[in-house]
């Protein structure tokens, strides 16, 4: 009895009072726990009475040492390399044409429903919770080896013990914060090996995308999982996750093999999954607590030097879509089901081969990619041409609606080219349409590396800028006493902006950027014959109004970000987060006469941000700053560098935290200073605990408070709440102009599919 499992079931007739029947479970749990006292090594001195306990609450002592337990494993291995292979069966249940639409998703043919793919790649991990995955082969029977979905393979990654089961998405049950979010039941303890094994099962208490269900079976006396079953959504796809952890030394920290049911639901279309993985760890590292030796070349860099532990993404370069290089690696032998889908994929290819020319498969291949990069993003890298990448033509993702904006839609491609001296050049041309004023805008970003140790590059933009009204306008406004001036019937007089910046970046020492330069600008007016300024009574007065004006402007900028952490990309450098805010001063003079310049002016702004992580999701972010022109004798254009509007669509993540969505784009220079304050709180759970349907899509909440200072609002507030989806974003505001309530609007932008 001592070295097998002993179970005590309990039935319940009659309804009892709850605290009599906790109190008696403890009675017999401790008399049972002293027969098994010399069974297996207990750690926890709660936990010996819970030897024959079935389906109750996990006591909060026990819950307590287990989250500890969690914390102290998650410090235990800090690094290892590992080889995976991973392979998926995949049933299509149903499928309309919208699955087509779909970005990365896998391309299907045409009557066949069932697929087979198999990977295999090199995993580094490094502490804390980074991950480098290298696919070196990739092979199956759709029509293009592609990875699909490719956020599932994040599921192939899992830190049981990290606080994030998957940094910024899923929350783990045995985190510090997770007993507020998550309910757990001891389904019953059992004796494996001398260990007392607690059998856990953890659900959580409102629904939510970033929560998961299942079960554990985990040691009692040092807390390490034996496996574990998880629950739960991304995106679009429900999963269940069961990890079998290692036997022995590191490997008992870490999953070593996976089985993954996926389940993709979308519009009438049902994709389900099965997949099966094994990871082969070649070196395992151990911290000083388990492991006396220390890597002494880490403790040479400098202490904000994440290099040895940080790359950014999968890297799928190199990549062999080779068969035999895949078999030849397989860990895990096909079952019947698959080598049957094998065999009827190599029939189908072989007989389309034989019943087409050449010029026939020629002609179906080029127009099938002329269609997928319709709907999908692209990346083409080859070492003499560098690497572009390519966004979708018709990409959801990249439309956004506000109240102050319209709709909006952009595009972008970006091309990279890397040199054997560890130079290299990018080039970002960026395309964008606003739909409710009917104006065109595109830019061009071109940077040259020179020095990438410390960020030394020659930057050069082009673009076309928001229309905007000179100082004249702004002289008028200033003498008006209504704050909220109508524009529209000012008769503005606008013009077109056309610019070209020149710089030179610079790091002055690490967290510190100085970039210098000159910037110059060509407004055209829109209307030329109506420049003509009138008096009160209407009458022409002399002095017309230029149709163009041209601007040259040196300017520069010093940012300050201290103890910023980075890596090392080769020579480049990256950065990467800091504890600490970052600080920017930004200075610029416009000179008349310089290349036909007519205009002279001074413009001073300077102003400090940071994203506070309060727990593993909620962030605090802040913005405060301000600016102003300082010489004002001649015309000029109030056009700020920070204080402006965007006239792209910006996501969830870009700076919808720290810009005004109800401000109309006149009143950005509507002043010649001005002074603002933003404040955003985000967390998973704020308002909608309570609210399960909705709870089921909404991965986080966040709550806005902005205001500004100028002449004419003192001050102007927006306060506002918004969710964000795996489907879009939206924010609901709401403004107030000098203490008087002014409008309600609305941000929103679709995210649909933005994480594949």
């Amino acid at each position: 009895m001592l070295n097998g499992s002993f179970h005590l079931y309990l039935r319940i007739d009659s309804v009892m009072n709850i605290c009599s029947m906790q109190i008696r479970l403890r009675f017999i749990c401790l008399f049972v726990g002293m027969m098994l006292s010399g069974g297996g090594a207990i750690r926890a001195s709660g936990l010996s009475g819970l030897g024959c306990v079935t389906n109750v609450e996990l006591p909060d002592s026990i819950l307590t040492e287990l989250i500890e337990g969690f914390a102290s494993n998650a410090k235990v291995v800090s690094e290892y390399q590992a080889s995976l292979y991973m392979r998926g069966d995949y049933k299509v249940h149903k499928r309309n044409f919208l699955l087509r639409y779909v970005p990365g998703m896998f391309r299907f043919y045409k009557g066949v429903a069932d697929y087979v793919t198999e990977m295999v790649g090199d995993v580094h991990y490094t502490a804390p919770d980074i991950y480098t995955m290298k696919v070196r082969g990739l092979t199956g029977t759709f029509k293009r080896n592609r990875l699909g979905m490719n956020n599932v393979l994040e599921l192939f990654r899992m830190n049981i013990y990290s606080p994030d089961l998957l940094p910024g998405k899923l929350m783990s049950p045995f985190s510090g914060q997770a007993p507020k979010y998550y309910s757990y039941i001891l389904d019953s303890v059992s004796v494996r090996g001398g260990d007392s094994i607690l059998h856990v099962r953890f659900e959580p208490k409102s629904e939510s995308v970033q929560l998961v269900s299942g079960s554990m079976s985990v040691c009692g006396h040092n807390w390490i999982v034996h496996d574990v079953v998880l629950k739960g959504r991304m995106d679009l796809v429900e999963f269940t996750v069961h990890l079998l952890m290692g036997e022995s030394g590191g490997e008992a920290y870490l999953p070593k093999e996976f089985n993954v049911n996926l389940m993709f639901k979308f519009l009438w279309n049902k994709l389900e999954g099965n997949c099966m993985a094994r990871m082969d760890y070649e070196a395992i590292k151990m911290n000083a607590r388990a492991d006396s030796s220390i890597d002494v070349s880490s403790l040479k860099r400098s202490r904000y030097d994440l290099t040895n532990s940080y790359l950014l993404e999968c890297d799928n370069a190199g990549m062999s879509s080779d068969t035999s290089y895949v078999w030849e690696r397989r860990t895990l032998p096909l079952t019947d089901r698959e080598q049957a889908i094998y065999a009827d994929f190599y029939r189908r290819k072989n007989n389309y081969e034989a019943e087409t020319t050449e010029r026939q498969r020629k002609s179906y291949d080029f127009w099938y990619n002329v269609g997928d990069a319709m709907i999908s993003s692209h990346t083409v890298e080859t070492p003499r041409m560098g690497k572009v990448r390519f966004s979708p033509l018709l990409d959801l993702g990249k439309v956004s609606y506000s109240h102050s904006n319209g709709f909006s839609y952009r595009m972008q491609l970006k091309y990279d080219k890397a040199f054997q001296s560890g130079r290299w050049i990018s080039l970002m041309p960026k395309v964008g349409y606003n739909f409710t004023r009917k104006e065109f805008y595109w830019s061009t970003d071109f940077d040259f590396f020179y020095s990438p140790s410390r960020l030394g590059a020659l930057t050069v933009q082009v673009g076309n800028g928001n229309r905007i009204y000179t100082s004249r306008v702004v002289d008028e406004i200033r003498e008006l006493e209504d704050t909220l001036v109508d524009f529209e019937k000012l008769n503005l007089e606008y013009f077109k902006d056309t610019y070209v910046r020149l710089g030179n970046r610079v790091e002055l020492c690490n967290g510190l950027l100085l970039t210098t330069g000159v910037t110059m600008h060509w407004r055209k007016a829109m209307h030329p014959s109506e420049l003509q300024v009138y008096d009160q009574m209407q009458r022409a007065v002399a002095i017309r109004m230029q149709p163009t004006y041209t601007s040259f402007a040196p300017h520069l900028n010093l940012k300050w970000t201290p103890g910023q952490y980075y890596y090392m990309n080769g020579r480049r450098k990256n950065y990467l987060h800091s504890h600490y805010p970052t600080f920017s001063v930004d200075y610029e003079r416009g000179l008349k006469g310089v290349l036909g310049s007519n205009g002279e002016y001074e413009r001073v702004e300077a102003e400090v941000q940071q994203r506070i992580p309060l727990s593993s999701m909620s962030f605090l972010f802040y913005r405060f700053g301000g600016g102003g022109f300082t010489n004002q004798e001649t015309v000029y254009f109030a056009d700020f560098s920070h204080f402006s509007r965007s006239n792209l669509p910006v996501g969830w993540n870009d700076e919808i935290g720290g810009v005004f969505h109800l401000l109309d784009g006149d009143w950005y220079n509507a002043s010649q200073w001005y002074g603002r304050a933003h404040l955003t709180y985000e967390a998973p759970f704020i308002l909608l605990p309570r609210t399960r349907k909705l709870m089921g899509l909404v991965h986080s909440e966040r709550i806005y408070l902005s205001t500004l200072y100028t002449i004419h609002f003192h001050p102007y507030v927006e306060m506002g709440y918004g969710i964000g989806t795996y489907l879009f974003d939206l924010g609901i505001f709401v403004s107030n102009a000098n203490g008087k309530f002014r409008e309600i609007g609305c941000k929103f932008t679709f995210e649909l599919f933005s994480g594949w």
